[in-house]
């Protein structure tokens, strides 16, 4: 499936303006995995400039979503599950990436594994998150 960044982008920007509001972009996808992108805003920093755990959630989510179109193609029917994430430690200083990589694609059910960094560390992930997209139609 050759599916680009920018298939997801004006997809995501149809179906879930919400989140292409915020800002938040594939920037990379490929067989098994995708790579979300969060642009630093500091008017959604909590007290410190960190970036908050609700974003750090919601961009992880939507990197499995992302990934899930890996698997299915463009479908708006693949639905969050569950989604378990990690808080390793504060995320500050710059844009937020979030990578998700394909552990099990089924007929029901695609679960990934999801690291997020600050930009130009990512070799000090901030959190860490599992989950899994049902798909329902």
């Amino acid at each position: 499936m050759d599916l680009t960044p920018d298939d997801i982008n004006d997809f995501v920007a149809r179906e879930y303006p919400a989140a292409h509001g915020a800002g938040m972009r594939c920037t990379e996808v490929g067989e098994g995995f995708a790579l979300a992108h969060w642009p630093h805003d500091r008017s959604l920093l909590r007290p410190g400039g960190l970036i908050s755990g609700p974003t750090q959630f919601t961009l992880a989510d939507l990197a499995l979503w992302y990934l899930s179109f890996t698997v299915l193609g463009l479908k708006p029917m693949a639905v969050t599950s569950d989604v378990h994430i990690t808080f390793l430690r504060p995320a500050a200083g710059g844009d937020l990436l979030a990578r998700a990589d394909l552990l099990r694609a089924g007929k029901t059910r695609i679960s990934g594994r999801v690291t997020l960094w600050v930009d130009g560390a990512q070799e000090r992930p901030v959190s860490h998150a599992v989950g899994t997209y049902g798909v329902l139609a």
